[in-house]
């Protein structure tokens, strides 16, 4: 656990020392909140929510795939496979450090949202951070599981933006598809990014409890799962 820990805490200290990581983490997200605060109420709701999903997963996957990307390429990766600390000791850091990162910025969102820009949440806050909690574990599966393919900083960019994107605006958050594609309608249905947001829209709106919301956070937890036990498998082979 001691190994773990400070392994987190390397982590958290390189994003505290990078500006340009501080920015996207806190700046960004704050200025896409009150650019959506401008649009009608009606689609204001959804909207922010929409932004809440795609930048977390955004840079979830991003975080991932650069860390572990830079170690290799530096040999910090392998000189730590080979230390005294075990692979799983390891990959629980690298769990840890990118489930805090997303529940910080999850946190700056929805706070922005309704304190500086008058989002209209008045309930559900309990049920919105189960939900949250179960996003971002899915998320941080789903980027463990992609940092094993990934070869570059701009695989990592290009991989980031297309999975975060088609999934987020082709899932059904930003505009209905009701009558769209067979295609975009399978997007909607096995996208995180849809299911999270639709469950956190009737959280915050309708004041959905948790018990309404177990199909999203099973669907959630179940492809996080097997993304995450993918992409530590596919790592380790890596070694």
């Amino acid at each position: 656990m001691r190994k773990t820990s400070a392994i987190v805490m390397v982590g958290v200290r390189q994003i505290l020392a990078d500006p340009t990581y501080l920015m996207f983490l806190v700046g960004l997200p704050i200025m896409m909140t009150w650019v959506m605060s401008f649009l009608p109420v009606e689609v204001y709701e959804m909207a922010i929510l929409g932004v809440l999903v795609m930048f977390v997963g955004l840079n979830i996957i991003t975080s991932a795939g650069g860390y572990i990307l830079e170690e290799k390429q530096t040999g910090t990766w392998q000189r730590m496979l080979a230390s005294t600390t075990t692979y799983w000791h390891i990959m629980a850091g690298y769990f840890i450090r990118l489930f805090v990162m997303a529940t910080a910025q999850s946190l700056i969102l929805l706070l922005s949202g309704k304190y500086l820009f008058g989002a209209p949440w008045n309930q559900g806050f309990l049920a919105t951070i189960v939900v949250l909690v179960v996003y971002i574990f899915a998320m941080t599966g789903l980027a463990l599981f992609l940092a094993g393919f990934l070869k570059s900083q701009g695989q990592v960019q290009a991989v980031a933006m297309g999975v975060v994107m088609v999934g987020t605006m082709l899932g059904g958050i930003f505009f209905p598809i009701d009558d769209a594609s067979p295609v975009i309608q399978l997007i909607a249905t096995v996208s995180p990014q849809s299911w999270a947001a639709n469950a956190l829209r009737d959280v915050l709106t309708l004041g959905v409890g948790v018990s309404s919301l177990l199909t999203p956070m099973l669907w959630m937890a179940a492809i996080g799962t097997i993304l995450l036990v993918g992409g530590v498998m596919k790592l380790q082979t890596e070694g």
